[in-house]
């Protein structure tokens, strides 16, 4: 028996949250499934009433307790810091080490792409989003807030560990799965130094996967190219960031 974490979240998670639960339903009936489904309330309106985010003890819970976790979105207007969101959905990325964000991108009819002349077979990619650090670790503040000469610092982390582990397992997973070419999206022409070390570990761990091709390109011009030839895309590798507004993208054109 596996179970579950069912969390629900904000806004339109719920919604969506329903409607896996009901395919969820649907495969443990027609496949004999065995899942035990658990909910937790963590959320915008526990927090707003109980001033409660990731209740002590979450983490250790989770990894002892349970084999995957089901969650929906995180975000309320109510909460303009947004401090349960990232208490709850980066607390678990970071806290359970989630480093790997796969978002699959597959065209399932054409009639669904926004695109003119697509075929089901020219949209079909994975894109690996490195997912604990870069943009979105948190660092910086402010200086001088609510004046007019304000300073607001927003700092990006790139480690050799995080940059290096993403990479591989987009070059494993390409290995895998028969995909025959992995590249990598940045912008180290202006980001020198974290660009440096994503070419550089890039480059390295590319050598030893000598059957797929890699190749690079700077994340505004992969955001033009996705619309203009999906088709040339099989595996995406990128950071934080550029992976979160990729893969945006990608949903819209797979519809």
């Amino acid at each position: 028996m596996k179970r579950v974490a069912v969390i629900a979240g904000d806004g339109i998670g719920p919604e969506v949250i329903a409607e896996a639960l009901r395919v969820i339903d649907c495969v443990r009936k027609s496949h004999d499934v065995q899942l035990e489904l658990v909910r937790f309330d963590w959320g915008a309106e526990k927090f707003l009433h109980e001033g409660i985010t990731l209740p002590p003890g979450s983490l250790e819970m989770l990894t002892r307790d349970f084999h995957a976790i089901l969650a929906g979105a995180f975000g309320d207007p109510r909460i303009p810091t947004n401090q349960h969101a990232e208490d709850i959905l980066l607390g678990m990325r970071r806290g359970l080490d989630l480093y790997i964000n796969l978002r699959p991108v597959r065209l399932l009819d054409q009639r669904l792409t926004p695109l003119r002349n697509r075929k089901v077979e020219d949209i079909d990619f994975v894109v690996f989003r490195e997912n604990t650090e870069g943009a979105y670790c948190g660092a910086g503040g402010f200086l001088k807030k609510g004046t007019s000469d304000e300073i607001a610092t927003q700092e990006e982390l790139n480690t050799r560990r995080g940059v290096e582990r993403i990479i591989v397992a987009a070059f494993e997973y390409a290995r895998a799965n028969g995909r025959k070419r992995v590249t990598m999206a940045d912008k180290s022409n202006v980001q020198r130094f974290g660009g440096d070390l994503w070419q550089r570990v890039f480059k390295e761990v590319a050598a030893q996967y000598a059957e797929i091709e890699a190749n690079h390109q700077y994340v505004d011009a992969m955001a033009m190219f996705m619309v203009l030839d999906p088709s040339q895309y099989d595996v995406i590798v990128s950071n934080n960031l550029f992976g979160d507004i990729l893969t945006d993208l990608g949903a819209a054109i797979q519809g």
